[in-house]
């Protein structure tokens, strides 16, 4: 395990994180086909592991927070920062499937698990909540407790609050105006860059019953 002395600061992680391309920017098409002025691609990080570990660490420290058993990552891009989390605490990890496995044992969740055990989810970006609940609904259904969840980036655009209203207390290590804050002073994105995505944020907001999700696939 990485020793926590040498953990990045949040503006050190939220610079090496852009710099890697985890952080983009331009007129995107996002999932479910609208456009949004920025996205947060937290798959590149599986080709930088001091980012990866970077990144678990400080989820790690969130986790410390919450009593749980189990750690749960949403398919896929939090899969990687799951399973560093696991191996570095030594917490039992179980896997959701994206489809119900159609052979042998025919499972939604893969690995050892008890019912009534609590399971701390893990995800990458929330920006409906929509993708995470799928995940808790799983879970839930199986006999699992579950009741909060660790998160790279709240892009504030309504996701905490419907979790909330799901039983689910969302902890982010950066919300998307502390990220943009951070680029800004550190000087890889401009003010007028800024002002373009808040004020999409504000217009791009969802609510209780949308769980449709702008992350990109």
């Amino acid at each position: 395990m990485v020793l926590e002395k040498s953990m990045l600061s949040l503006e050190e992680l939220a610079v090496r994180l852009f710099d890697a391309g985890a952080v983009r920017l331009g007129d995107i098409e996002a999932k479910i086909g609208r456009r949004t002025p920025i996205y947060f691609d937290l798959r590149v990080v599986v080709s930088h592991p001091q980012i990866m570990i970077a990144v678990a660490q400080r989820l790690q420290k969130l986790a410390r927070e919450i009593n749980h058993d189990l750690l749960c990552g949403v398919p896929y891009a939090a899969l990687p920062l799951a399973a560093v989390m696991s191996v570095n605490t030594n917490t039992p990890m179980i896997m959701k499937r994206k489809e119900t496995k159609l052979y042998a044992t025919k499972k939604m969740l893969e690995g050892v698990y008890e019912k009534n055990q609590n399971c701390l989810v893990v995800e990458d970006v929330v920006t409906s909540g929509g993708s995470l609940l799928e995940t808790v609904d799983t879970l839930r259904s199986e006999g699992l407790i579950v009741s909060h969840a660790v998160v790279v980036l709240d892009r504030d655009q309504g996701g905490a609050a419907v979790l909330k209203e799901n039983g689910i207390v969302l902890k982010p290590l950066y919300t998307m105006t502390g990220l943009l804050k951070m680029l800004n002073d550190a000087g890889k994105i401009n003010d007028e860059t800024v002002e373009i995505i808040l004020e999409h944020i504000k217009e791009s907001q969802f609510c209780s019953g949308m769980k449709d999700n702008l992350e990109v696939m």
